[in-house]
C-alpha cells in the first residue's frame, strides 16, 4: 500500500484549489471557501491549505485581504510574471492595453454572456450606484481596491475568455504598484459612472456587441484616468476638436437608437 507523504497531500491540495480556479468554479473576483471549509473538502489539515492558498497567492492567483477572506485575482499565474514584463512599459502605455483589454471584453461579454451572467451585471450595477472611488489614487486616502469594480470583473466573466480576465487582473496589479501611486484618478462622478455602466450593461442585454464596444470606449476615456504633479487630467488620446465631434456623434446615435 503507498504511503501518503504530507508532500503529496500539499500538492494534491495545491491541484484542487488550482483547478476550481482554473475551470472557473471559483470565478476571477469571487471570494473561496473559508480555511476550515476547505481543509474538510481537502481532507487535510488547515496549516497545509493556508500554504496551498499562500503558494497560489504569490504567483498571483490568489489575494488574501484582511478581514474580507482571500479572493480570487486571476485564473492562471500571469500576473506575477505580467507584472515583471510590465515594468519596462511607460503607464501611459499600460492604462492604453488596459482600455484595449475592457473594450474586447465588452464585446465578447455581448456575444457570449448567459442569462446569469446579466443577472449578476445588472445586480452589481445596482449595487454600484452612487459609488465614487477616490479622486486620486494613493491619496487622500485611496485604496488598492480602486481597481476592484464588481460590474468590470462580471464583464470579463460574461466574455467567456480567461486569457483576457487574467491579463486584466495583471494589468490591476501593476497599477497598484507604488511607482504608479497618486497618479492615477478617477474623474467621473457617481452619476457618470452609473449612466456609463447602464449604457454598457444594455447593450450586453441586447447582445449588440457594436454598442457593447462603442459604450465601453466611452467609459473608459474617463474611468480611470493619468493626472499630472498639478492633478490636473492628462487626456488619454490626444485628440482634434473634428476627431472628438465624431466621436460624440456617434454616441449620440448609439443613444438614439437604443432609445428607438
Amino acid at each position: 500500500m503507498a504511503v501518503t507523504t504530507g508532500s503529496d497531500r500539499a500538492r494534491a491540495t495545491l491541484a484542487f484549489l488550482r483547478r476550481k480556479i482554473t475551470t472557473g468554479e471559483w470565478p476571477v473576483g469571487s471570494r473561496i471557501p473559508i480555511e476550515p471549509e476547505l481543509a474538510e473538502q481537502t481532507g487535510v489539515g488547515r496549516s497545509t491549505v493556508r500554504e496551498a492558498v499562500r503558494s497560489l497567492a504569490s504567483i498571483g492567483m490568489l489575494e488574501t485581504l484582511p478581514g474580507r477572506g482571500t479572493f480570487v485575482r486571476s485564473a492562471a499565474p500571469t500576473s506575477t510574471l505580467l507584472n515583471e514584463f510590465l515594468n519596462d512599459f511607460t503607464l501611459e502605455e499600460i492604462l492604453s492595453y488596459r482600455r484595449a483589454l475592457e473594450v474586447e471584453a465588452a464585446q465578447q461579454a455581448a456575444l457570449h454572456r448567459t442569462d446569469e451572467d446579466l443577472a449578476a451585471l445588472e445586480q452589481a450595477a445596482v449595487e454600484e450606484v452612487g459609488c465614487t472611488r477616490c479622486p486620486v489614487l494613493g491619496l487622500a486616502g485611496g485604496e488598492d481596491n480602486s481597481f476592484d469594480s464588481r460590474f468590470h470583473r462580471l464583464i470579463f466573466d460574461s466574455a467567456k475568455n480567461r486569457l483576457l480576465a487574467s491579463l486584466y487582473a495583471g494589468i490591476n496589479d501593476q497599477l497598484r504598484t507604488p511607482e504608479h501611486r497618486g497618479r492615477l484618478a478617477n474623474v467621473a462622478t457617481g452619476a457618470e459612472m452609473e449612466r456609463d455602466h447602464a449604457r454598457v450593461l444594455d447593450a450586453i442585454r441586447r447582445r449588440d456587441f457594436i454598442d457593447a464596444v462603442h459604450a465601453m470606449v466611452n467609459h473608459v476615456d474617463h474611468d480611470v484616468v493619468i493626472v499630472n504633479d498639478q492633478h490636473e487630467v492628462v487626456p488619454p488620446l490626444a485628440r482634434t476638436p473634428e476627431q472628438q465631434q465624431r466621436i460624440d456623434s456617434a454616441s449620440e446615435a448609439t443613444e438614439h437608437a437604443a432609445r428607438g
